[in-house]
C-alpha cells in the first residue's frame, strides 16, 4: 500500500494497537492492520483523499523560477521571447538584467584599476622611468552578447552608400579586425582588376589597338 502522507489521511476506528507509530510500522511491515469491535461497534480503516490541483504547483514553480532569475540577474534560456527567430530587441531585453549586473561589476573593477594604476605610476616614477601621473588610461571591458546575425547583416547592407566602408565592416558580425578586413578587400579588388586586364590580349604596337595589322608596300 502506497500513499502520499501529505495527500492521504487515514481514519482509524477501534484500532487494535497502542499508538499511531505502531500502526505505521505494522502497515509498512505487513501491509495490514488489526482492528477490533468495541461495544458492538466494528473497527474500520478508511482513507480521505485530499485533491491536489497540479496547475497550482506549476504556477507557483513558475513564479519562483522567474523570481530567482530576476533577483539573481540571470538569463532564462527557455524564455518564450527566444523561441523561433527572435529579433535583436528581444535578445537585448533578455540580456538587460545581466547587462545591469555587468555595469555594476564594471564600476567596481574600474575603481580597483584606478587604485592599481596609482601604484604602477609611483613605481615607474621611483624606478626613474618618468612621471606618468597625468597620462590618461582607459580600461575597456569587452562584452559578448547573442545577436541575430541575419538582421545585423541586413542592416549593414541597407546602410551601404550611407556609411563608410570602414564603419560597415566594423559592424559586420563576422569581422573581428576591421582594418585587416579592409586590407583584404583592397587586395581582392586589385587581384580581380589584374585578372580582368589579363583576360584581354595585349595590343600590338603600331596598329592603334585595332586587331589585325595592314601591310604597306
Amino acid at each position: 500500500m502506497e500513499e502520499d502522507a501529505r495527500n492521504t489521511i487515514l481514519v482509524l476506528v477501534n484500532y487494535d494497537g497502542e499508538n499511531l507509530g505502531e500502526f505505521r510500522k505494522n502497515l509498512a511491515t505487513y501491509g495490514a492492520v488489526k482492528v477490533k469491535t468495541v461495544d458492538g461497534a466494528g473497527g474500520d480503516l478508511r482513507t480521505l483523499q485530499v485533491e491536489v490541483n497540479s496547475d497550482n504547483y506549476k504556477a507557483i514553480l513558475e513564479i519562483f523560477k522567474k523570481a530567482i532569475i530576476e533577483n539573481a540577474k540571470g538569463y532564462d534560456a527557455k524564455d518564450d521571447r527566444m523561441s523561433g527567430n527572435p529579433n535583436q530587441m528581444n535578445i537585448q531585453s533578455m540580456y538587460s538584467d545581466i547587462d545591469l549586473d555587468a555595469n555594476e561589476m564594471e564600476t567596481e573593477f574600474q575603481a580597483s584599476f584606478e587604485e592599481l594604476l596609482w601604484f604602477v605610476n609611483v613605481h615607474l616614477f621611483n624606478a626613474g622611468f618618468g612621471d606618468f601621473e597625468q597620462e590618461e588610461v582607459e580600461v575597456i571591458f569587452n562584452r559578448d552578447i547573442l545577436i541575430n546575425e541575419a538582421e545585423v547583416i541586413e542592416n549593414v547592407q541597407k546602410s551601404n552608400g550611407i556609411l563608410s566602408d570602414e564603419t560597415l565592416v566594423a559592424n559586420h558580425p563576422w569581422v573581428d579586425d576591421p582594418q585587416k578586413e579592409l586590407e583584404r578587400k583592397e587586395e581582392q579588388k586589385k587581384k580581380e582588376m589584374d585578372e580582368y586586364m589579363n583576360a584581354f590580349p595585349p595590343a600590338v604596337p603600331g596598329n592603334g589597338g585595332q586587331g589585325g595589322g595592314i601591310n604597306e608596300e
